[in-house]
């Protein structure tokens, strides 16, 4: 893949002050050289993290890895930057118990973590009697979501860290609040969720960034990333990035602007923010419901598996 994937040209970088072959980023419309381009990425995570408040001097950092470009490129901004704000910084992978494809996809993360010297947590969903497939009226998509939330927080208190930093990029973001647009569902969830009880607080240091330039600032820190999608990925849910896209090259950072706009008129409700109500009497992790999700979904393969064997 070509080290550069935004349109070149002569120009003035508005970072440094050179005159040089410069990037145009629509996004910012800025021109930015090649050099400078990781220096700018960094600093727009760093404005981030101290405009909401969401990293701060002494915490530690677990940064969920799943491989992808989003990933990696946060897990190795936030190394850069840990030094000078001073916190820690570790990251845990799932691995989803899809044979050869999750295997190929941890050896990559092992790389990553390796690279950017960072300590690594692996958890096996298959060791604890899970799957990534269709459980009633949840489709895999949405059983892989249920167990990923629940393991991090999990994953967060076992490793002492007081800050989950997930990888939610604009698009992501833009894509979450349509989809509750079309369901009358006015919510967007804000950049930090404050800590609730013994659940971390949570935050999204990427979501102002777009998809372009996560890759981007792989590419050019030679950042190592898995380009493979998940063998139960569609196309179906993702569609809509295909609009913001269009929004994007009609109105220069459109993009942004829509998700800044959002933020606005949608402002964090209560009634849509997940509350624990108690815990799950069968491994004590906070839930609302008569059993957490991870354990509602063990049993459920478990009688699966039952009636297999029967």
């Amino acid at each position: 893949m070509e080290k550069v994937i935004y349109p070149m040209a002569e120009g003035k970088c508005r970072i440094c002050g050179s005159s040089a072959q410069v990037m145009r980023i629509t996004e910012f419309n800025l021109k930015v050289c090649l050099p400078c381009y990781p220096r700018f990425f960094e600093r727009r995570v760093r404005r981030a993290l101290e405009k909401y408040d969401m990293i701060g001097e002494g915490d530690r950092v677990l940064v969920a890895l799943s491989g992808g470009k989003d990933s990696a490129a946060l897990l190795f901004a936030l190394k850069r930057l840990s030094a000078s704000m001073g916190f820690d910084l570790l990251a845990t992978h799932f691995h989803l118990n899809m044979g050869d494809f999750s295997d190929r996809n941890l050896a990559l993360v092992e790389e990553q973590a390796s690279k950017a010297g960072v300590d690594l947590r692996v958890v096996r969903i298959g060791e604890l009697g899970l799957r990534v497939a269709k459980v009633k009226g949840w489709k895999p998509c949405a059983v892989c979501g249920a167990i990923k939330r629940a393991l991090m927080n999990r994953e967060a208190r076992a490793s002492g860290a007081n800050v989950l930093a997930t990888a939610h990029t604009l698009e992501d973001m833009l894509l979450f609040a349509f989809k509750n647009l079309l369901s009358r569902r006015h919510y967007l969830p804000p950049p930090v969720l404050d800590p609730i009880g013994d659940l971390p607080k949570k935050v999204k240091p990427i979501m102002f960034t777009s998809e372009r330039h996560t890759l981007q600032y792989c590419l050019l820190r030679d950042i190592p990333h898995f380009p493979e999608k998940c063998p139960v990925w569609s196309p179906k849910g993702h569609s809509l990035k295909e609009v913001f896209e269009t929004l994007e090259k009609t109105v220069p950072s459109g993009k942004l602007q829509l998700l800044l706009s959002l933020m606005e008129i949608m402002p964090p409700r209560e009634e849509y923010m997940w509350r624990p109500t108690g815990a799950c009497p069968s491994c004590g992790e906070p839930t609302s419901q008569p059993l957490c999700p991870i354990c509602q979904l063990s049993e459920w393969f478990a009688s699966q598996r039952e009636k297999e064997r029967a």
